[in-house]
């Protein structure tokens, strides 16, 4: 899939302007290509052992320009792909750090592919399976929850379980094995019920860590809280105060949100999309009926909605019809009361206002002021409550992608079948081929999640979610 011979080069800081943009090169000829474009002498370069930096001047073409850089020699095998590896900073401005990608490219370097040089440690060995998506995890997370995960697969967590798996059923396989040679000279291993029970533990771990490990999503899979309510009852007010951006456009006319509108929010350290839905007025129009049908839409795919209500107006009755075609709507998602505009009202009338429609509705009630910043703290953590996220606060650190999820469980069934094989058997030569068959198959699926056993197909999916630099 990837090339491993060349010399590949890539702009590895972040896109766009910063103080500093890294150019990353990798391969045999690292060294000597970025003595090309440095004021200095490839000998200079090439005496660097191990690691080392060293000031310099970097030319971005033949035209003399000339900005200041400071090189790092990374020497094979010690870097992180393993092969000799030169990364140039440079001040950084998008258009130098392009020039100089370009220079490096005209003077016999290939542009790398998406993770590429996370690919190069990966073949190399210096990483295995697990940290190399662990590597684009890290570039990718939104929020705590994300980067704890990431960090996790990245120091080995997901790794060392495999290879703690594997260990135990490649004991257990060696002796299913041996019972087959010893069979003729009638020498017993080990009990059919030890080896059962040993292999229904370890499947019970591996199952409790897939049931147990929190999803790594995409930002489609994060939860959905949805703001729903009557046209100009403060809303778009509300989804500015909570996720502290100015995301929704607000005036006093009704009607101002037409399209469903999304702002991030992080509760308990995980990334929430929070979205402001346009009044359920009734359509009056073509336009009108388009944002109602987009409000419903949001609301059916809610994960937890939150009814806004004003704490100075007199739509109960709307309110409650509102109430109830929601519910119809989404059935299954937690709904929330926010009575808005609450510094708009007397505070000696405001618990009254807010049990009244807390019983009225059956639902719990939050008292909430754009203007003040009041009941705010409390819209968070009762999203932390309906959303079950307290796993995030209290650390739950390991997280599992689909295709890892489906591994360890298919490895953990696996086991199960093995272990149901030799439970009632009297000999394990009785049901050695079978049970054999079964451990190897839960070894494949370790082995899918480690590197160890893997198609190009997954390894193209996987490398797929990487940007290029990395």
């Amino acid at each position: 899939m990837f090339a491993n011979d060349d010399t590949i080069v890539a702009i590895s800081s972040a896109a766009g302007s910063a103080a500093r943009a890294i150019v990353r090169l990798s391969g045999l000829e690292a060294l000597p290509l970025a003595a090309k474009v440095l004021a200095t002498t490839e000998a200079a370069i090439d005496d660097l052992a191990g690691f080392h930096s060293m000031a310099a001047v970097a030319r971005l073409g033949s035209r003399g320009l000339r900005l200041p850089a400071r090189v790092y020699v990374f020497r094979a095998p010690g870097s992180y792909t393993r092969q000799d590896v030169v990364e140039l900073h440079i001040p950084g401005p998008a258009a130098a750090a392009t020039a100089l990608e370009g220079w490096l490219i005209r003077a016999g370097a290939r542009r790398a592919e998406p993770g590429e040089f996370t690919a190069r440690a990966l073949l190399s060995g210096r990483i295995d399976l697990s940290a190399a998506e662990a590597v684009a995890d890290v570039v990718n997370a939104t929020d705590d929850a994300q980067l704890r995960s990431a960090v996790s697969a990245l120091e080995g967590r997901l790794f060392n379980l495999c290879k703690e798996a594997s260990t135990a059923l490649t004991e257990v396989l060696a002796c299913v094995e041996a019972s087959i040679d010893m069979a003729e000279e009638g020498i017993t291993l080990d009990q059919p019920l030890h080896l059962a029970e040993r292999l229904d533990a370890l499947s019970g771990r591996l199952r409790h860590t897939a049931d147990e490990a929190a999803d790594m999503p995409d930002t489609a899979d994060r939860p959905h809280a949805v703001l729903a309510g009557r046209p100009n009852v403060g809303k778009s007010s509300l989804l500015n105060a909570l996720t502290a951006t100015p995301r929704a456009i607000v005036s006093a006319l009704a009607g101002t949100t037409r399209d469903v509108l999304s702002a991030p929010l992080t509760v308990c350290g995980t990334g929430v999309v929070m979205q402001d839905a346009a009044g359920f007025a009734g359509a009056r129009g073509p336009v009108e009926a388009a944002a109602d049908s987009a409000a419903r839409r949001a609301v059916a795919a809610a994960d937890v909605i939150l009814l806004v209500a004003e704490a100075t107006g007199d739509g109960l009755a709307e309110d409650d019809l509102l109430l109830d075609e929601i519910r119809r709507t989404n059935p299954r998602a937690p709904l929330l009361l926010l009575v808005s505009k609450a510094d708009l009202r007397d505070p000696g009338e405001e618990a009254p206002r807010l049990g009244q429609l807390s019983r009225r509705m059956g639902v719990p009630a939050i008292a909430t002021s754009a203007v003040t910043g009041q009941g705010l703290e409390a819209v968070k953590a009762a999203l932390a409550d309906r959303l079950n996220l307290g796993a995030a606060r209290s650390g739950q650190a390991l997280g599992l992608h689909q295709r890892q999820r489906r591994c360890l469980l298919a490895a953990a069934e696996a086991g199960a079948r093995a272990a149901g094989l030799l439970a009632p058997a009297a000999e394990i030569i009785d049901v050695a081929e079978l049970v054999a068959v079964e451990l190897r198959s839960a070894l494949s699926e370790l082995g899918q999640i480690s590197g160890e056993v893997v198609t190009e197909d997954v390894l193209g999916a996987i490398f797929e979610r990487f940007c290029v630099g990395k």
